[in-house]
């Protein structure tokens, strides 16, 4: 390198010595801005050579180019201001036009605060530059690439964090790609889920998997859960980023495709899929698949149940075998123009045979599946069993048949009645109303009924149509059409409705009971004359017993009074005489009483009241105190109920029943004892004894009116007693018997009910 500089020295020249070998190119420069030396590379690199510089200043090596060389003036005087050393990039552009990428590195000399001279290096760095600049479009060029790609990318180091995102990725993540970058990818921040469902733990994220397997993972199914509850189904697939000839691996890249719409048809399909085996395994029809060989290739569960045949037996038949001989070609008929497209579908009704040789009706429905060309591919029929439904057919046309018999010809009338107007009629309705069926049909009812009672089924059939009552029975009379008689008719309604339960018509059922409303009538008429009658008849009794009792009273007394004032002037005979007109006297009396008594039974009675009979039972005993202690008897009772009664007439039985057995008593100690059985609607009272017995032969005799079985002198009475007894128990509603063995004493037994209204 040769210098023009004011500064001379060996050591100097030598340094400038060595740049000159230097293959970079060198300048030196003085601290006035000129150059002072240049070497050879600096020559090769700008073409000029240095004797052309020496001496000059950068604005007058650069006059083409201003900027560049105000550039240069700028650092220098920055390096003056501040010595030591600088570096910069700067374009350089020869005389001949060349443009060259530099770098100069520039160092003031000697060191210290006042330096004589600064030293520069050059390196063209235009190759390095370009290359840079091709690496950067191209770059550019990927990243436009890998962002306009419809999958997402993920690009992790080696351990395992996301150093690149696509746009891609951000959308199918909804997540920003600054979110993603140094995270252990998508699943540590989004909850994910496996394709079963099941959350995906750490362990689990792909790109682990990766590493750990060793090998890339392709397809794998992720699900990534939304807070809205949806779901957005991934499919990652996972691979190792390697150098050219190494086999370790720097990072991984993970691509994400959004299959969410074909993972959710498949999911659809497959349900769709699930319910069609639900379907044509549950179905309640028979359904089966049928090739064009006519064999069945599939059946469900109904068609063997229909058919009676197992599934595998089934498989090995055609329909044809298993045909009604009648039946064999009805749907080989029709086949031609369903395979042709002529027709859609085939219906019709036919009959197999059940493998127990029984024969079932079927409604068959026969379309074919084809193949993108339309070529029959195999057949798809549908069997429902509608033998029952055949069979109810026949039955409700016999029901129907039966029906139209039992109207025309029942003894009751019959009609169907819509609106109040006769729709149908039968024969005896119009023998009943004195219409022909021509002319009551279409007649309202109320046109033929009494004028008073036109309206008197109007409530009850208002009800029946509310549905409140099913139906209402009336007693209404009308008029005949033929001779305007009166005629009596028990009419029932109700309503025939429609499967929704809205009315259609009334159905009333007519029976003629003139002839027992005259007998009613009659009855009614008879038993007002038996009331009159009776009251008439009590009237008489009492003053036939009054009147009758007057005379005996004075017989008996005057005949006492003879006996008392002339006794010792009549003789024995004449005493027993007398006795006999008292005795009979005195008996005469008290068959009056209880011919009253008896009498007044039914017309004097109490009205029915809860009465206890424990009360009834002392009352009586009080009235038999007497005889009870002249006998020596013992009387003793079990609980007795409360029950509706008469309590005077109860304790009246009890006295009678009670009174015979002292009457009626043995030898031995008097024991009787009041017992009492309770049944569902009735108590059953027994009043036994240890007295004489009666023979079976008196069993029913013993209850009727003046029927004694001893004669008048061994035991007294009018024989009246057990007949009141019976009628008061039957007043009650009750009954009497008794039960006896000659010798071994008796059991009277009487029922009561346990509720009863008034008596």
């Amino acid at each position: 390198m040769r210098l023009k500089t004011p500064i001379e020295a060996p050591s100097l020249e030598a340094a400038l010595e060595l740049l000159e070998r230097l293959p970079v190119p060198m300048y030196v420069e003085g601290r006035d801005g000129r150059c002072l030396g240049v070497n050879a590379a600096w020559e090769e690199l700008f073409g000029i050579k240095r004797e052309r510089v020496l001496g000059k200043g950068v604005r007058e090596l650069s006059p083409q180019n201003p900027e560049i060389a105000e550039k240069h003036a700028i650092k220098d005087r920055e390096l003056w201001a501040q010595p030591g050393s600088q570096s910069y990039d700067i374009p350089v552009v020869t005389p001949d036009g060349r443009r060259r990428e530099t770098v100069y590195y520039k160092s003031t000399f000697p060191p210290g605060p006042e330096p004589a001279g600064l030293v520069g290096a050059i390196f063209d760095v235009t190759a390095r530059k370009r290359a840079e600049i091709a690496l950067r479009e191209s770059e550019e060029r990927f990243r436009a690439v890998v962002d306009s790609a419809n999958e997402g990318m993920l690009v992790y180091d080696r351990r395992l964090l996301v150093v690149s995102v696509n746009r891609a990725a951000e959308r199918i993540l909804r997540l920003p790609a600054a979110e993603l970058i140094g995270k252990p990818g998508f699943t540590s921040l989004l909850p994910c889920i496996g394709e079963d469902g099941a959350p995906l733990g750490p362990d689990e994220r792909p790109t682990l998997t990766t590493v750990h397997a060793g090998q890339p993972q392709t397809d794998r199914v992720v699900g990534v859960q939304r807070s809205d509850g949806s779901v957005t189904w991934l499919s990652v697939s996972t691979t190792f980023l390697r150098r050219m000839d190494e086999t370790e691996h720097y990072g991984l890249v993970s691509t994400i495709t959004d299959i969410t719409a074909q993972h959710d048809a498949e999911t659809r399909l497959r349900e769709s899929e699930r319910r069609f085996r639900n379907t044509f395994e549950l179905a309640g029809s028979g359904m089966a698949h049928i090739g064009m060989d006519r064999r069945f290739i599939r059946v469900n569960r109904r068609l063997c149940e229909i058919l009676g045949y197992p599934e595998a037996e089934l498989l090995q038949l055609t329909g044809r075998q298993i045909s009604h001989p009648d039946d064999l070609d009805v749907i080989n008929e029709q086949r031609p123009r369903l395979h042709s497209g002529e027709v859609d579908a085939v219906r019709l009704e036919k009959r197999y045979l059940r493998k127990d040789g029984s024969v079932v009706w079927v409604k068959f429905s026969m379309t074919v599946e084809r193949d993108a060309e339309g070529r029959p591919l195999y057949e798809i029929a549908v069997y429902d069993d509608i033998t029952a439904q055949l069979d109810a057919q026949l039955r409700l046309r016999e029901s129907e048949a039966r029906f139209r018999q039992t109207f025309e010809l029942a003894a009751s009338g019959i009609c169907h009645v819509i609106d109040g107007r006769f729709v149908r009629v039968n024969r005896s309705l119009c023998e009943i109303l004195g219409y022909s069926e021509k002319q009551l049909v279409g007649k309202h009812v109320k046109d033929v009924s009494h004028p008073e009672d036109r309206d008197v089924t109007d409530a009850g059939r208002a009800r029946v149509r509310r549905g409140e009552i099913e139906a209402a029975r009336f007693e209404k009379r009308y008029i005949r059409g033929d001779n305007g008689a009166v005629v009596w008719a028990d009419i029932a309604v109700a309503v025939v409705r429609d499967v929704f339960g809205v009315p259609q018509y009334e159905v009333a059922v007519f029976d003629d009971i003139t002839e027992r409303k005259h007998a009613e009538a009659a009855a009614r008429a008879a038993h007002e004359e038996l009331e009159r009658s009776n009251a008439e008849l009590e009237q008489f009794a009492y003053v036939a017993s009054h009147d009758l009792q007057e005379p005996l009273r004075m017989v008996a007394s005057y005949t006492q009074l003879l006996s008392r004032r002339y006794d010792s002037k009549l003789d024995q005979d004449a005493r027993e005489f007398m006795a006999y007109i008292v005795d009979g006297a005195t008996r005469m009396k008290q068959l009056i009483e209880d011919l009253l008594a008896y009498s007044r039974v039914g017309t004097k009675g109490a009205h029915f009241r809860p009465v206890a009979a424990e009360a009834a039972l002392r009352r009586a005993l009080f009235n038999l105190r007497a005889g009870i202690e002249e006998a020596g008897a013992v009387v003793t009772h079990d609980p007795l109920p409360t029950l509706p009664a008469d309590e005077v007439q109860l304790a009246q039985v009890f006295q009678n029943l009670i009174g015979n057995a002292l009457k009626f008593r043995s030898a031995s100690v008097p024991r009787i004892h009041i017992a009492v059985a309770e049944g569902p609607r009735e108590f059953t009272f027994e009043v036994r004894d240890n007295g004489i017995g009666i023979e079976p032969q008196y069993y029913e005799r013993i209850f009727m009116v003046f029927q004694r079985l001893h004669d008048k002198g061994e035991y007294p009475g009018t024989g009246i007693g057990l007949a009141i007894c019976k009628k008061v128990v039957e007043r009650h509603g009750g009954r009497i018997r008794v039960e006896s063995r000659l010798g071994s004493g008796s059991s009277f037994y009487f029922t009561l009910p346990k509720e009863r209204g008034e008596g």
